[in-house]
């Protein structure tokens, strides 16, 4: 256990919960090196590198290989495309205080797996992963799997049963880190520039949703925009009926 590589050895993932591994290493007084998260749980001992799910139903245990393709994805990337340029960057949410909501109606137009979507369109993960993260179960595997990528990883060391000292195995990896900033920056970055485009019609940006007055000028320029960027999106309708008469007071 004096020396492990973390990044090359094969990982073995479970569908099942660590405590009974973890309580039948303790129990036989067992060596081992443990880390507990929200996304997975990690388990080494002998040589085998376990990779656990969570009690978290948020993320199917079924997909949580993806924290392992997708790093795998990114690292190829990267051997080919070292240098990341990071766009300028914009807040997460933004708005115009000098939009009229009184003239006209308003839309929005909603990115589709924002993140993923502009990891794939980037190179940065394959067709394949990219397929693999599209069931809508795994939406915030997807987020946390590109969210993770880089940071550092450390684990408890456990000797005869018993807990040592805590150990940093995998130490944070800035050009890692930067992938996911570009990917944020970017979903962002894509907000702003359509703001300017949309000018006076802009109403605000949140995260990967846009909305803006409707016409379909403006409609057809954040639609085109987004569509040569290889985004995928939704159509925002709003539906404006006066239900007055409706309510029985």
């Amino acid at each position: 256990m004096d020396y492990f590589d973390f990044d090359n050895v094969k990982r073995n993932y479970k569908r099942v919960p660590m405590t009974n591994m973890y309580s039948n290493l303790v129990e036989g007084k067992g060596n081992f090196l443990i880390r507990r998260g929200s996304e997975c749980n990690e388990l080494i001992f002998d040589g085998n590198h376990n990779v656990y799910a969570t009690e978290n139903k948020n993320f199917p245990s079924n997909k949580i290989f993806l924290f392992n393709l997708v790093n795998r994805d990114v690292k190829k990337f990267l051997k080919t495309n070292p240098f990341i340029e990071l766009p300028p960057k914009k807040d997460v949410t933004s708005y115009s205080y000098t939009y009229d909501l009184e003239e006209g109606e308003l839309t929005g137009t909603d990115l589709d797996h924002a993140y993923w979507r502009i990891a794939y369109a980037k190179g940065y993960i394959s067709q394949k992963t990219y397929n693999y993260g599209l069931d809508d179960m795994a939406k915030p595997l997807r987020l946390a799997t590109l969210s993770v990528l880089g940071r550092e990883k450390v684990f408890e060391k456990w000797e005869n049963g018993e807990y040592v000292e805590s150990i940093t195995l995998k130490h944070k990896d800035e050009q890692l880190r930067m992938v996911y900033a570009d990917i944020r920056y970017s979903c962002f970055y894509m907000m702003y520039e359509l703001s300017i485009l949309l000018g006076r019609d802009f109403f605000c940006w949140k995260t990967d949703c846009i909305y803006y007055r409707n016409t379909p000028k403006n409609v057809n320029t954040v639609q085109d925009y987004f569509n040569q960027r290889a985004m995928l999106w939704k159509q925002l309708c709003y539906d404006n009926t006066d239900r007055s008469i409706d309510v029985n007071y």
